[in-house]
């Protein structure tokens, strides 16, 4: 028995909290299979993965006029990770965000080192 089960029956959950604990795993897993590595043997910072995965959870809280918890109901699950389209395709977009930041970011770095070589 996990603690999560046990977890579960002690309390009831929220509609939204029971989409969290359903989820999580699975969106962690998603995000992290979708972060640039530098090698075969290194795995994304689970940390950055855990903020990514934070802002999709918010990123679907705030957004549109139903809750996932409207959406999940009769929501077809993607067969590939599991996970219902409404949270991939938020976790899509945060990863796009996030890479687009990161390459923007590494990008100015680049072009600053060049200047002050070049000066």
């Amino acid at each position: 028995m996990t603690v999560t089960s046990i977890t579960r029956r002690a309390r009831r959950f929220s509609p939204t909290e029971e989409l969290f604990m359903t989820h999580q795993q699975r969106l962690l897993a998603f995000i992290a299979s979708r972060l640039p590595v530098p090698d075969f043997h290194t795995a994304p910072d689970p940390h950055l993965v855990e903020d990514l995965a934070q802002e999709t959870w918010l990123r679907t809280l705030i957004s549109g006029s139903k809750t996932p918890v409207q959406i999940d109901r009769g929501a077809d699950q993607d067969l590939a990770g599991g996970l219902p389209w409404w949270l991939r395709s938020a976790a899509r977009q945060v990863l796009l965000a996030h890479l687009v930041e990161s390459v923007e970011r590494t990008a100015g770095e680049s072009l600053d080192a060049a200047q002050q070589v070049a000066a």
